[in-house]
């Protein structure tokens, strides 16, 4: 290939002949040309792999093999893999480490490169090409390459890599690519929702992910547009309710349905998520706070001109004793949607086990409840249908259910390990947190702190990535007495006419309270509905595992089911990151056992 046509991409790619051919001044001219703010530990990183590689591939010059340096995966921060190794059905993934050893960040760091060039490089996915990555220590004075576990990576010394390569050499058949190739397709990575949200803003298409294609999502919006339609048509009113995990889409499909839509409107009672948005946006029309809906179309007994209202987390919504009324949250959205008159679409969207709050447990029979007002139809899936007896009909799809999760990557299986692990359903959680590890989900224990904050910044060190601390909002209550918990301090309340904390957190990176800085803690109540690329759960004395069961410490005179609603509460914070979490248990004899229990199902001990 021309070496010039991916220079908006990579800082050289080429044949490796070409590359074999090219001399070092050369070669630092185009990588310096390309990152021009390069380190002077960056170049000496630079001369490092140019030699090794000089030497180490001379034995395969007539290899039609094609190598790249310093990709820049697109719409990820500026994250580039040191080089990538094209060869007939694969692509090698190489990492040099100017050391003698490595660490779980430096192998975090590889996984994860493996992990996206498979999911969301399309000529990678089209072809079906295998990602390994090899890990090099140039300073490690051996001469052998290994398998680290079963998740295609290796760690190589110098002069093992010609040996690894020859192995690889023998078994490469398939199509091969070449640079130009490589670089011209398109990489769409998963973006978060506030990345989703400002897209769908900007009304430009969201990235065409498989992950995405192979889930509900598509089905899901077809169906909601179909009961729309019948509604306008029919002049009726409908209620649509939408399961999911967490992390399945929910919110991405509620936003999309309201932009696509004239006349509809996103309530959300998640108070740091609406403000989050909406600051994320620069808008205050496309999502809106339930409160300040509510208060305005049925206190002050105006219709808006919305007739489709997108409710989430519908499961959540008070009943009458949090409202201090003699109606339900579910009451007024009925009454609103009825005030329109001709049709009305109500569509709940509802999440499992994120009741976190008292007042939010009378869960769907308020809705029930509510529609007794009036003629609705409901449309659900089938586990819905004996929860709407009061309904006039009841049509039932399994593709109004998001049963993927989509935050997480190729970790498909995150909510049901939180899940088991909190419903005390313990005995295949070993093989379940393996295959974590394999999906390449990032998850270990620490009992310091300060190791857990080393590991998030060196792993996203220049990444453009976000990390941050969570915790229980209840996390220093023992036996419903408050004590001393000095490890981490929860965002403080925002002060008036102050910038909310909420939104300081995700979106100011010049915040004190910026989540990336690791020095406060966003709660179950601050991140629900939002997400992290890495969390450090910082695990409280308000929930212990005894040996044998999970011990609510926290009551409250309120709540119908306290335990629950702690279960719940970890349940969110254990699934706000993107590509892992760090569980940090604070050395105390009190969090002894739940420490334990960790280690007991496979969880690693993080080394830094």
């Amino acid at each position: 290939m021309d070496i010039e046509s991916g220079k908006n991409r990579c800082g050289w790619g080429g044949t490796l002949q070409q590359f074999l051919q090219l001399n070092q001044n050369e070669f630092n001219q185009a990588l310096q040309g390309f990152i021009t703010d390069a380190s002077p530990e960056q170049l000496d990183a630079w001369l490092d792999s140019y030699e090794v590689l000089q030497n180490s591939l001379k034995p395969f010059v007539h290899k039609d093999w094609h190598i790249i340096f310093e990709y820049i995966l697109p719409r990820e921060g500026g994250r580039r893999p040191d080089v990538l190794l094209l060869l007939p059905g694969q692509v090698v993934v190489l990492e040099f480490k100017k050391r003698t050893w490595v660490d779980d960040a430096d192998w975090e760091q590889l996984s994860s490169y493996v992990r996206d060039l498979s999911y969301y490089h399309e000529t990678i996915g089209r072809y079906n090409l295998k990602v390994r990555g090899i890990l090099i220590p140039t300073l490690w004075k051996s001469i052998y390459c290994r398998p680290i576990e079963s998740r295609g990576l290796y760690i190589s010394s110098c002069s093992g890599l010609t040996t690894f390569l020859t192995v690889l050499a023998r078994t490469s058949t398939g199509t091969s690519l070449n640079s130009s190739q490589f670089l011209q397709s398109s990489y769409e990575p998963l973006p978060t929702i506030i990345e989703a949200a400002r897209t769908i803003m900007k009304k430009e298409p969201l990235p065409n992910i498989r992950a995405v294609n192979n889930t509900n999502i598509p089905k899901t919006l077809e169906i909601l547009h179909s009961i729309i339609q019948e509604a306008r048509t029919t002049q009726t009113n409908h209620l649509a309710l939408v399961t999911g995990v967490p992390g399945a889409g929910k919110t991405l499909v509620g936003l999309l349905l309201s932009h696509e839509v004239p006349n509809t409107v996103y309530l959300s009672g998640n108070g740091p998520l609406v403000e989050v948005l909406q600051d994320s946006l620069g808008n205050k029309t496309f999502i809106q706070s339930l409160y300040s809906f509510k208060r305005e179309y049925s206190d002050l007994l105006t219709v808006p001109k919305e007739q489709i209202l997108i409710f989430d987390e519908a499961q959540r919504a008070w009943d009458h004793q949090k409202m201090k009324k003699n109606y339900s949250e579910p009451d007024i959205i009925v009454k609103i949607a009825q005030n329109q008159k001709e049709w009305s679409v109500i569509v709940g969207l509802i999440g499992e086990g994120q009741e976190i709050h008292d007042g939010e447990e009378g869960g769907l029979s308020l809705w029930n409840q509510a529609i007794k007002q009036g003629n609705w139809n409901v449309n659900s899936t089938s586990e819905l249908v004996g929860q709407f007896p009061d309904a006039i009909s009841h049509k039932t799809s399994q593709s109004l259910n998001l049963n993927t999760s989509l935050r997480s990557h190729g970790a498909l299986n995150l909510h049901k390990w939180v899940l088991d692990l909190l419903n005390g359903q313990h005995q295949n959680l070993q093989k379940q947190t393996e295959k974590l590890y394999l999906d390449r989900y990032s998850i270990y224990v620490t009992r310091s702190l300060d190791d857990a904050r080393k590991f998030a910044t060196k792993r996203y060190h220049l990444q453009g990535k976000q990390t941050g601390l969570m915790a229980s909002s209840r996390r220093a209550f023992d036996n419903g007495r408050r004590r001393d918990y000095p490890f981490v301090e929860g965002l403080p309340r925002s002060q008036r006419y102050q910038k909310s904390t909420h939104v300081a957190y995700y979106n100011d990176s010049k915040s004190d309270y910026y989540s990336s800085n690791l020095s406060y803690a966003a709660t179950e109540f601050d991140s629900q509905g939002l997400e992290l690329d890495l969390t450090i759960v910082c695990w409280g004395y308000d929930l212990r595992w005894s040996g044998r069961q999970w011990h609510n410490h926290f009551t409250h005179h309120s709540l119908k089911n306290p335990n629950q609603i702690r279960l719940n509460c970890y349940r969110v914070l254990l699934t706000r990151g993107r590509d892992g979490t760090i569980l940090y248990i604070p050395d105390d004899r009190l969090l002894d056992s739940t420490y334990t229990l960790f280690k007991e199902i496979g969880v690693k001990e993080l080394k830094v």
